[in-house]
């Protein structure tokens, strides 16, 4: 404000180099001022960029973690299944309660869920430019739409879970469920981790085996359902190592945009 006085005063006396110095001072003031501004913006669009990268490595790690305990899910189910499949190749005669835990097992399932908080915040803020280079940028967005596409396949749903949940007796069902049961918990970052279920028996008598075996073993194309869940379990198996993949590769380059590890 007092340059500008001043710059008015020697405006009116003609004192024009004098106006003029001040007038050098005024733009250079106004220069250094947005400039700062302009440093500023930058330093927290850096801090900002900052930290979004190290929570996308915090969700990529828990995704990873999630990913981990899926494989290992699909794993047993797959075995489950091979296991019903082998018992569907023998007379009905030589199957026991085994084959009955194997075949409702074989059906089970695991919900579908990543975790993309941070992604979605940095999207609905417009603030994907913050997270670095063109490519990084990139590489963050085709990490979530190889999840999208991915989880597509992983949540369909073959027709043996129904069939088989609609054919076995409910006393069976009911009884795998009670003694071969899936464990259900949580990792230190609050995501559930289910485990498979491990060796159990039924304890049921021989002639509600039987009659259940039967019913199970002979039902009209069976060994075709269970042939089809397999083989969309081998593909759930590749989406699960294909997403692990893209997450580890992604968590590695935003480690590197922060020159985090090694």
């Amino acid at each position: 404000m007092k340059l500008a006085h001043s710059l008015r005063l020697r405006l009116a006396h003609h004192d024009w180099l004098h106006a003029a110095i001040d007038l050098v001072i005024v733009v250079v003031g106004v220069f250094l001022g947005l400039q700062a501004n302009t440093w500023n913006e930058d330093r927290l669009r850096q801090q900002q960029g900052r930290e979004y990268r190290a929570m996308l490595r915090q969700d990529l790690d828990t995704n990873l973690g999630t990913l981990v305990n899926r494989r290992r899910y699909y794993q047993w189910v797959r075995a489950e299944a091979l296991a019903a499949q082998a018992g569907l190749a023998r007379p009905s005669s030589e199957d026991g309660e085994q084959f009955l835990i194997d075949s409702y097992q074989a059906s089970q399932m695991l919900p579908w869920a990543i975790k993309r908080n941070t992604y979605d915040q940095i999207l609905s803020t417009g603030a994907l430019d913050e997270l670095g280079s063109p490519l990084l940028r990139d590489e963050v967005s085709n990490y979530y739409v190889t999840a999208d596409v991915s989880g597509a396949n992983i949540v369909s749903l073959p027709p043996y879970r129904e069939i088989l949940r609609r054919v076995m007796p409910y006393e069976v069902q009911q009884r795998v469920r009670s003694r071969c049961p899936e464990v259900v918990g949580q990792d230190s970052a609050g995501s559930s981790q289910v485990t498979p279920a491990g060796a159990c028996t039924l304890g049921l008598d021989q002639e509600t085996v039987r009659k259940a075996v039967t019913q199970v073993h002979d039902w009209p194309q069976l060994s075709l359902d269970l042939n089809r869940l397999i083989v969309d379990l081998d593909q759930k198996l590749l989406s699960v190592n294909l997403i692990a993949a893209r997450a580890i590769e992604t968590r590695h380059d935003l480690e590197k945009a922060d020159g985090v590890g090694g």
